[in-house]
């Protein structure tokens, strides 16, 4: 679902194929990724100003020792999308696993619910605080009260703008578009018409995703019109429009999301209007997605999505602990992190290091 177009080379490492004879577990799963990874194609980018470790702590490596027994809140994004499932499983499992309770509040898309988690919160003096903000302008007092009550405060995917944490890990969003923009015009000619199923308005992801996919078309692609609907990241929003769109002009060739839970509204609307020829043959329309669910990994499987831009459920899940055990351990540690897209179609859908290949997400 979130966010300056960053760059770093690493070479990917080959594909590994997922075998049902050895499938891999939660915990070996995430014990794969460190601090700073390639991850398939995927890159992590670490930047900014090292972070002031926790008073009394020592120069011992992070080991999870300061962390035992810590009590953190994680004020979530919402528990309905897949990728903040698979997020809550590689926080919980990385602190957890160190000796913290980690209390996990589902904000269900509401601003104004994650207002009110976030104070009830703080009322009951946790030991670090997490948020994952729907609307990071309207989660600027929370991060405000957090530091006057000297919380740590650490966000995934988005913060706002001018306020103390502790610690955060983004996501190139604009790097996400443009890596949609130039797949789905692949896969189209580089002509026609395409819809852009966009997040909500007030999500910082959103806006950078649409921003990365408009300037990409504008700069690379002139003979491609984009017509944006306001599905505002729900399934049913997209439903509904996309029957609306295809009616009005059935010429439209593609579809970009700015994530793969609306597609499954979408595809429900390609069957209604029998549009739903699988890839590689004629009349198929073509369709990227993003996040790298598991839902959107098997329609991969099974020819009904050509492609999705990955975003990595469990590189960030494993950054936010590894910081939260770093800050408690009194190491120093990076306070801004990046995580870079990645492609995944066809010819790599199966490498295990995908979070959406996760078992315990099937």
């Amino acid at each position: 679902m979130s966010h300056s177009n960053f760059t770093a080379g690493v070479s990917p490492d080959r594909p590994k194929k997922r075998s049902s004879r050895n499938p891999i577990g939660l915990r070996g799963r995430l014990g794969r990724f460190g601090s700073a990874v390639a991850i398939g194609s995927g890159l992590v980018l670490i930047l900014g100003a090292c972070s002031t470790p926790a008073e009394g702590g020592d120069a011992a490596a992070s080991d999870g020792s300061g962390v035992d027994g810590k009590q953190i809140s994680y004020v979530s994004f919402g528990q309905q999308y897949e990728f903040i499932v698979g997020l809550t499983l590689a926080i919980t499992e990385k602190l957890e696993g160190a000796g913290a309770t980690v209390t996990v509040l589902d904000g269900r898309s509401d601003p104004n619910l994650q207002t009110t988690q976030v104070q009830d919160s703080l009322a009951k003096q946790p030991d670090a605080l997490i948020i994952d903000p729907v609307d990071p302008t309207l989660m600027i007092t929370g991060f405000e009260d957090a530091a006057a009550q000297g919380v740590p405060v650490f966000a995934p995917e988005s913060r706002p703008d001018d306020v103390e944490y502790t610690g955060w890990v983004g996501y190139d969003s604009i790097a996400a578009g443009a890596m949609g923009a130039d797949t789905l015009a692949g896969l189209v000619g580089e002509k026609g018409t395409v819809l852009q199923l966009r997040g909500a308005e007030a999500s910082q992801q959103a806006q950078l995703r649409k921003k990365g996919f408009d300037d990409q078309m504008a700069a690379k692609y002139p003979n491609i019109t984009v017509q944006d609907l306001n599905t505002e990241w729900t399934a049913e929003n997209a439903n509904s429009m996309v029957l609306d769109a295809f009616t009005a002009n059935p010429d439209i060739v593609g579809i970009w999301s700015h994530n793969d839970e609306m597609l499954r509204g979408a595809f429900e609307a390609l069957d209604v209007l029998k549009l739903n020829a699988p890839v590689g043959e004629e009349g198929h329309i073509a369709v990227v997605g993003h996040d790298g669910t598991p839902l959107a990994l098997e329609r991969i499987r099974t020819g009904v999505q050509d492609a999705t831009v990955a975003y990595d459920a469990i590189g960030m899940g494993n950054e936010i602990g590894e910081k939260i055990i770093a800050y408690f351990a009194g190491d120093d540690f990076e306070q801004d992190t990046i995580l870079q897209p990645y492609l995944v179609d066809e010819s790599n859908v199966d490498d295990e290091n995908h979070w959406g290949n996760l078992p315990a997400l099937q």
